[in-house]
């Protein structure tokens, strides 16, 4: 490993230099997203990644050639720091050749590089090509020397994740050497991989004399989903084609991955040539192609384009444990509480929760930065600030990841076994709610106090002191009359954590402008789960406007049920469904 470690000054300053003298450390900080007037220093996930390529794929305008073809290399990216700054070869951590099960194979470099300090940000990774020979050089930012003299950089060492793609134009069956700035070469084999039943839009060789190939007409193409009791989730294309006549018959199909969230599919059929009797009669064949499985072939999120013949689908990546901003198209996301007994994300059902309670809760989305555990959060903007939500997969525990939390929140270990320290911006909290780890960096004590009435704090900061958060007015209004409100509909939601939340939706109707919406409320009694739904309606005659208005409110009713046994759920006296507990 090249320039990989930082200096023992470095190592010194922090006091980490005996725990950590057999671990490899990542830095990271994370930064709530406010307005903040000075620069952030990041490290470890390296939050700003110009001219960075998330996913596997070349980025636009990137040639093997080194030449300047359509696009040519990428240009250096011109960072507005508020310094000057030069460029210069980064450090090399690791690489890694990753093969794609296309036809011809493509070939992906995954590089791993340092940022010495927490002025030096990722730049660009530039390909040329000798023989047999590939050569990347990766490039950092930096401060100008005559910068340094007025700058104080961070002595914190960060890493960047760089995923730079070769494509696939190799000769079969031949070595290639892989060289990345003075990282040691790394090499691949072109044709070892197994090929898989597609030719890249080019039919097959015939073997069998008299015979040819062809495409074949698709009469039909669907997307199938497919999980399995791991909650791994899985993407089919059903396709099916036709058999022009009784001669013509089915030899496989061809999958081509052309892009990061492009696939081409096409069926194959055999001919025979030349002046033969067939039998005019029009079959169909069928079959299902593996597109892939999330977190291995395809992103979380992700929006994938399917093509066959004339026929065209699409399909977003969406996990169980994540829920996705809509894509720019025509493919719906799902809606909150879509049927009784559905299930939802915990970062779903605590959005639904604290806006129950009277907060103002905005879905952010999935966030590309501030990896812990793992994984990448869920943002929420809770009352206007950010709150990170670190969802776990199903088979994975939150609870057993918040048990490697410093009783601070300094230090915590990642899913690999390694461990990361932290130096905040602001004070961390952590709370454990369902199978779900949730962040709150900052020291606003109302988001603090709000966030503890309904997930448990496990560490951070120990200064926390009694909010002043409204929790709704218990005394009667003698202006107000309270009433039963008018149930239009009622669902029910569960997380997929263990033991399962549960929500209740209820849909109310108003009878005008003067009737408004005074709470919600439930209880428990045997295996019966009561929810009382109350309106008001002002005591002196108003004058009002006469509409049918309609409303919609949520409650968290917990998770404390007997695994296995089936409640009932009375909503204003009637009985509205059941769910099962566990």
């Amino acid at each position: 490993m090249q320039n990989s470690q930082p200096p023992d000054s470095m190592w010194a300053w922090y006091g980490y230099k005996e725990m950590f003298n057999r671990m490899k450390t990542k830095w990271l900080v994370l930064v709530a997203v406010a307005a903040l007037a000075a620069f952030v220093l990041a490290c470890g996930t390296d939050e700003t990644k110009p001219g960075s390529n998330d996913g596997v794929g070349a980025r636009p305008g990137q040639d093997l050639d080194g030449t300047a073809g359509p696009g040519g290399n990428p240009e250096p990216v011109d960072l507005d720091l508020g310094y000057e700054v030069v460029d210069g070869l980064a450090p090399i951590e690791s690489v890694q050749i990753l093969t794609l099960e296309s036809y011809p194979e493509q070939f992906v470099v995954q590089i791993i590089s340092g940022l010495p300090n927490g002025c030096e940000t990722f730049n660009r990774a530039v390909v040329t090509r000798e023989g047999t020979d590939i050569r990347i050089a990766v490039y950092n930012s930096m401060p100008s020397p005559d910068q340094l003299a007025v700058i104080s950089c961070a002595a914190i060492y960060g890493l960047h994740d760089e995923n730079v793609a070769l494509g696939s134009d190799f000769k079969r069956g031949t070595v290639y050497t892989v060289f990345v700035n003075d990282h040691p070469g790394e090499k691949f084999e072109t044709g070892s991989a197994p090929l898989p039943s597609g030719s890249g839009g080019q039919l097959p060789p015939v073997d069998r004399p008299g015979e040819g190939f062809e495409y074949a007409p698709i009469e039909s193409l669907e997307i199938i989903v497919g999980e399995d009791s791991r909650g791994t989730t899985t993407y089919y294309a059903s396709v099916v084609w036709g058999l022009t006549n009784g001669c013509r018959e089915s030899e496989g199909r061809q999958v081509v991955r052309v892009d990061d969230t492009t696939f081409d599919i096409r069926a194959i059929v055999s001919a025979p040539e030349g002046d033969v009797m067939c039998i005019e009669i029009y079959r169909v064949d069928s079959d299902q192609v593996y597109l892939g499985t999330i977190d291995k072939d395809l992103k979380v999120c992700a929006l994938y384009h399917v093509y066959a013949g004339d026929k065209k689908a699409e399909f977003q990546a969406i996990a169980p444990n994540v829920r996705c901003a809509e894509p720019a198209s025509s493919t719906p996301t799902p809606t909150p509480f879509p049927g009784g007994g559905s299930l939802i994300a915990d970062s779903q059902a605590l959005e639904l929760t604290l806006k129950a309670k009277g907060a103002e809760v905005e879905y952010v989305g999935q966030s590309k930065f501030s990896q812990l555990f793992g994984t990448f959060p869920t943002e929420l903007k809770v009352n206007g600030f950010q709150v990170l939500v670190y969802e776990f997969a199903p088979g994975t525990s939150a609870e057993k990841a918040s048990g490697t939390v410093s009783k601070n929140g300094s230090t915590f270990e990642n899913a690999d076994g390694s461990v990361m320290s932290v130096m905040w911006i602001a004070p961390p909290h952590f709370y454990l709610y369902g199978n779900a780890i949730v962040l709150y960096i900052g020291d606003d004590h109302r988001t603090t106090d709000l966030l503890g009435s309904v997930a448990n704090k496990f560490a951070g900061s120990e200064s926390d002191s009694a909010g002043d958060i409204d929790r709704g007015d218990s005394d009667i209004d003698p202006d107000f009359t309270a009433q039963a409100a008018t149930i239009e509909n009622v669902t029910i939601a569960s997380t997929r954590s263990i033991p399962a939340q549960h929500l209740i939706g209820v849909t109310i109707a108003r009878g005008g402008s003067c009737e408004t919406f005074k709470s919600i409320n439930w209880r428990v009694e045997g295996r019966e789960v009561h929810i009382d739904v109350t309106t008001q309606l002002p005591t002196a005659p108003v004058p009002c406007t006469l509409a049918i208005i309609y409303e919609d409110h949520s409650v968290n009713i917990g998770s404390k049920y007997e695994k296995g046994v089936e409640y009932d759920v009375i909503v204003n006296g009637e009985r509205q469904g059941t769910f099962a507990g566990g």
